[in-house]
């Protein structure tokens, strides 16, 4: 692909897909009219900076608006919404915990609590999407039919930084190698949740009841909060380490092999201290093993059987996922990053 078929593909792409073609062709002719023969890179090079973003191309070849959002503007409505999106969806994460934080009257288990609090954000959350998407699109369905003049006094709708011809030079990571930005997110809300849930374990893992109006009650933890306590230094290790691993893998957008060593290193700490903790024997509370034989109306022996069975298993399962979170991050980072800016002359 050279130069030129780069910078046609992102002009005709925001266009109308029944023009695409012809617009395909009047470009090109355009584009070879403009160079000498023989040309070289660096003609195309400024001949391309002559005609400019393709974006505006794009916008030339419209003579009024046909679409919702046409394609001088769909670019900066793409970029706001992008930059609005993430500071609507974390005010409103922000605002329901603090308003939870201050209902919650303890009276309530806090499962129950958590429980509402979550399906309250996930309903704010749409509502607020749905609100700021509607109420952009009505912006910029506005502002692309007022006047230019008054289009250039609105910042944030220019490019923030002029296009050249050499942005069509892009290096290219091969998508398994990319870690997202969601990645990123996903794995710090992971650590998050898991720090809240070790340090209240004994309030929300536990034995439930309902109360007469329906609601949850906790009667009992599952587990001996002195025995996870007793190993708090090294599980903050390890949530520390997550969080330096998780700022690491934000900043470089893509595995390599030191970050897959450290994630290694990490799951495997991890899974040791699970293990420890598994395998002490105070580790399951003891009031709960005679609590629930009563409620399934058996002996302790037979559940403290099915819970051993039942950890057993956690073990097991924890192991396997965590080795072959090693082995993908170590085939992520042995993939070769390939490069689409080898772009040549087609002359």
């Amino acid at each position: 692909m050279t130069l030129i078929d780069a910078y046609i593909d992102e002009v005709s792409k925001r266009v109308h897909k029944n023009k695409r073609e012809n617009i395909k062709l009047e470009l090109k002719t355009t584009i070879e009219d403009m160079l000498p023969e023989p040309y070289s890179e660096a003609d195309m090079v400024e001949v391309l900076r002559k005609l400019g973003s393709p974006t505006k191309v794009a916008a030339s070849y419209q003579d009024t608006p046909r679409f919702l959002i046409g394609p001088n503007f769909f670019d900066p409505y793409i970029r706001t919404i992008k930059f609005v999106f993430p500071w609507a969806i974390f005010i409103t994460v922000i605002v329901q915990v603090i308003e939870r934080i201050f209902l919650y009257s303890g009276e309530e288990a806090l499962l129950s609590t958590i429980i509402s609090a979550f399906a309250m954000t996930i309903v704010a959350i749409i509502s607020v999407s749905f609100h700021v998407l509607f109420w952009i699109t009505i912006f910029f369905i506005v502002i692309e039919r007022s006047e230019t003049n008054k289009i250039r006094l609105v910042p944030f709708l220019n490019d923030p930084k002029e296009w050249t011809p050499e942005s069509l030079k892009i290096k290219t990571i091969p998508k398994d190698k990319i870690i997202t930005l969601s990645d990123t997110i996903f794995s710090f809300v992971g650590v998050l949740i898991f720090t809240f849930v070790y340090w209240n374990a004994n309030r929300l893992l536990g034995i439930y009841t309902t109360n007469g109006n329906g609601s949850l009650k906790f009667v009992m933890p599952i587990f001996n909060q002195n025995i996870l306590q007793s190993f708090a230094l090294f599980v903050m290790l390890c949530v520390i380490l997550s969080l330096a691993l998780t700022f690491l893998k934000w900043r470089t957008g893509k595995w390599s092999m030191m970050i897959a060593i450290i994630n290694a290193l990490l799951q495997s700490a991890g899974t040791i201290v699970f293990i420890l903790i598994a395998v002490h024997q105070d580790f399951i509370h003891s009031a709960s093993i005679p609590y629930i034989a009563t409620i399934v109306e058996t002996n302790t022996a037979k559940v403290s059987t099915v819970i051993d069975k039942i950890l057993l298993a956690s073990i097991i399962i924890a192991v396997l996922a965590n080795a072959f979170d090693i082995y993908q991050g170590f085939r992520k980072a042995k993939i070769p990053t390939s490069k689409n800016d080898k772009l040549e002359n087609s002359d």
